[in-house]
């Protein structure tokens, strides 16, 4: 009876768990700047690159990968706002083997300090 009651309450607490893995999306953002010399364009170029390695990888066409420039405010830098549906498909992405070849093309364009990964809950329309 015990072992039942354990086993039981292992797979609530795993049914759980991957519920939380699965409901919301995660938003990985850089903070980077674009190297002399190069453009919006020639970081676009990369990046397409990039997503389609990571919707291949994981198996997600829902990835998404945004590059946001400032419209008011302090100019200079850009985001990238990469967006996962979940974190087993960001987890996916995370343990997939480097490629170095696209890493050394974002390093020749863009500086980038910071990151933060970000999970978002939709806000339902009140009735």
């Amino acid at each position: 009876m015990k072992k039942k009651i354990t086993i039981a309450a292992i797979t609530s607490m795993l049914l759980f768990l991957s519920g939380i893995a699965h409901a919301d999306t995660v938003s990985a953002v850089w903070t980077c700047k674009l190297k002399e010399g190069k453009t919006q364009e020639d970081a676009q170029a990369v990046n397409a690159k990039w997503l389609k390695r990571a919707r291949e990888l994981t198996g997600s066409d829902a990835i998404t990968s945004t590059y946001v420039n400032t419209a008011i405010g302090e100019l200079g830098g850009f985001l990238w706002v990469d967006s996962f549906p979940d974190f087993s498909t960001w987890a996916k992405m995370m343990d997939a083997e480097e490629d170095e070849e696209l890493d050394a093309a974002f390093e020749a364009l863009q500086t980038c300090t910071s990151n933060r990964l970000y999970r978002g809950e939709e806000t339902k329309a009140a009735k």
